[in-house]
């Protein structure tokens, strides 16, 4: 186990992956709870980051991961975790990873804090409605939350009526106002 003061200050916010939630056993295995679509990448991982506000990140070397049957959780022991005293102490940690280390996604499909604060265009008009401030999600489509230049808020929802073109080259997003939608 490891502390690393350079990880996270490359300018880019890392991306929360899991967060352990405690032992397991008597040995020092972690219990992970995945928060990621993707929780096979943790089979493919070397090193766990492990992060907690007001304490240095650490890295550990990952030596062994399985899944927990049945709990949708995933264990994972480290060097440096010895015992069942060392993992309950990381207990509440966040794994992250960097943004560069992501699951690549199909075209069409973007990460919810890629689109937080692009900006929102009328694409008939061209004019600039604001910025997405949050990324709701119903349960049949998200619903962008914009904030306006006069600091109102506005929800769209993310239907391929409204969500004309998604440009993070150019920190943009063109929509089409559908009658009442921004009354």
């Amino acid at each position: 186990m490891s502390t690393s003061p350079d990880i996270g200050k490359s300018g880019k916010r890392r991306v929360q992956i899991g967060y352990i939630a405690g032992a397991h056993g008597m040995e020092g295995v972690l219990r992970v709870v995945p928060t990621t679509d993707y929780p096979e990448r943790f089979f493919d991982m070397e090193t766990l980051v492990a992060e907690q506000a007001g304490k240095p990140p650490l890295s550990l070397k990952i030596t062994g991961v399985k899944h927990h049957s049945g709990k949708g959780q995933i264990l994972i022991s480290a060097e440096g975790v010895d015992g069942r005293d060392a993992a309950e102490a990381l207990k509440g940690r966040k794994i992250t990873i960097s943004p560069e280390e992501r699951v690549e996604l199909p075209e069409g499909e973007y990460w919810i804090d890629s689109l937080i604060g692009l900006e929102v265009i009328d694409d008939e008009s061209g004019v600039h409605l604001g910025s997405i401030e949050e990324i709701m999600n119903t349960g049949n489509n998200d619903v962008y939350r914009i904030r306006t230049d006069d600091g109102a808020l506005k929800l769209i929802p993310a239907i391929r009526d409204v969500i004309r073109d998604i440009s993070l080259e150019h920190g943009t997003v063109r929509v089409k106002l559908l009658e009442g939608l921004w009354d």
